[in-house]
């Protein structure tokens, strides 16, 4: 197959989607000697059928705030396979929503599921609606409108919609009861609930987790330990926060977190009473993280600049996609950086990509780094099914056993004639296999 001639179709048919066209590329320049290689795999149309969604939901959703004006906002849900279980994704709610980025996020998060071994399909959606600055009353009408336009697409064995940016346990909790309502019926349709109506421990803060777990990993075949290692962050919500958490204990140390205003650089590490900051900081200054270097003296806030001129052992972007590119990988080329481990969804531009590939900083996609926060989704959803609640240590070794497992397919799938391991080539081939066995198991559907 001519991998460049249906890279310009796929533009065509996707006009204006460029994260979408742009996961796409990654995902076949990596997988392309497996898809030409198997005629099967022609045959059966697998990379046609694997470049389009199930099906894309997209409505309005009108809604009043608390001055009685009515304000609508746009929906999307984007149900992209199933071959490997029910439909499963997160819901996004900010301000910059588009198809293109739902339809990317759901691409993504179907190899993600693969990688966690559970029985997961993939889907993502949500709205351009931002919950910044809206009331508890605001919010509430906006999470069951929109749930009015969704609740007869989803199902626990159908579709389960999950947090993701902009939505938390709060909005789950607001779109939960009103899909309980119009259903009559209390199921594991949602993950991301509260403790208290079935949710799970350590899922707030699960993909932070796994994504030290599975550097963990990697050191550890390296003969190498996390303690005493530097690292940066960018961000400063659940993600970010798991990832400190957990690399704290680990005995490391993060020097920084970012907002849109620019970052915090702590030269003493974010410990102890820092971590329990970024929570209330996030709850109520607006994503902004100037105020930490208020409360903690020592600390330099640096205005409208990136965290990637900082020297550190280890970067690990937690904010948003396309937010660390060729400029903030050549900085941390020059300061000494080995390792970037994607947090968020796709944070790194090609461009960032293939310059630490020729300097041989070692990569991890977030496809496989941040696979925590899905996987203990779905040990939330197997909770629900058999009506107990583990503990937080049995959730969180079943995590560990999840993410270990995914760093060692990506090895498998992605080592090279000269020993170097290709991560993303890994993530993507271990991913892929499991999907497209499913597939032709079941024929053409």
């Amino acid at each position: 197959m001519n991998i460049e001639k249906y890279l310009l179709d796929l533009e065509y048919k996707n006009p204006g989607e460029p994260e979408f066209l742009q996961s796409l590329r990654e995902f076949l320049m990596s997988t392309r000697e497996y898809l030409s290689d198997d005629f099967r795999l022609e045959n059966a149309a697998i990379l046609e059928r694997l470049s389009e969604p199930d099906r894309v939901f997209m409505f309005k959703v009108p809604w009043t705030n608390d001055q009685g004006k009515v304000v609508v906002n746009r929906g999307y849900r984007v149900q992209y396979n199933n071959a490997l279980g029910p439909y499963k994704g997160g819901l996004r709610f900010h301000p910059m929503l588009n198809l293109g980025t739902v339809k990317m996020l759901a691409f993504e998060q179907l190899f993600k599921n693969s990688l966690t071994s559970l029985p997961m399909g993939a889907a993502m959606g949500g709205a351009d609606f931002d919950p910044k600055g809206k009331t508890e009353g605001e919010i509430m009408r906006f999470c069951q409108s929109f749930m009015l336009e969704l609740w007869d697409l989803i199902g626990a064995d159908v579709d389960v919609p999950g947090i993701d940016l902009g939505v938390g346990t709060r909005e789950i909790g607001y779109l939960f009861g009103m899909y309980k309502k119009l259903t009559r019926r209390y199921s594991g349709v949602f993950t991301g609930k509260g403790l208290e109506w079935g949710g799970s421990l350590i899922r707030p803060e699960a993909a932070g987790y796994g994504i030290i777990y599975f550097l963990e990993a990697l050191l550890n075949n390296r003969q190498e330990a996390l303690q005493g290692k530097t690292i940066t962050v960018s961000g400063f919500g659940n993600v970010a926060w798991g990832v400190i958490s957990k690399a704290v204990e680990l005995g490391a140390k993060v020097i920084t977190i970012s907002g849109p205003d620019g970052y915090i650089y702590d030269p003493d590490g974010i410990t102890g009473e820092k971590i329990n900051y970024l929570l209330e900081m996030r709850a109520t200054h607006n994503d902004i993280v100037r105020p930490y270097s208020f409360e903690f003296p020592g600390t330099q806030f640096v205005e409208g600049k990136k965290p990637w001129e900082r020297a550190c052992d280890i970067a690990i972007p937690c904010a948003i996609q396309n937010e660390l590119n060729a400029g903030d990988a050549r900085q941390l080329v020059a300061n000494g950086c080995r390792i970037v481990v994607e947090g968020a969804n796709m944070p790194c531009t090609p461009e960032a990509q293939e310059l630490m590939e020729t300097h041989a900083l070692t990569f991890i996609p977030g496809k496989a780094a941040n696979a925590g926060g899905v996987a203990v989704s779905g040990l939330e959803l197997a909770q629900n099914t058999v009506k107990l609640n583990w503990t937080r240590d049995e959730v969180d070794a079943r995590l560990k056993e999840i993410m270990t497992g995914i760093y060692h397919l990506c090895v498998k799938h992605g080592k090279q004639p000269n020993g170097q391991i290709d991560f993303v080539k890994g993530a993507n081939v271990a991913a892929f296999l499991r999907v497209v066995e499913a597939m032709m198991d079941q024929g053409v559907v």
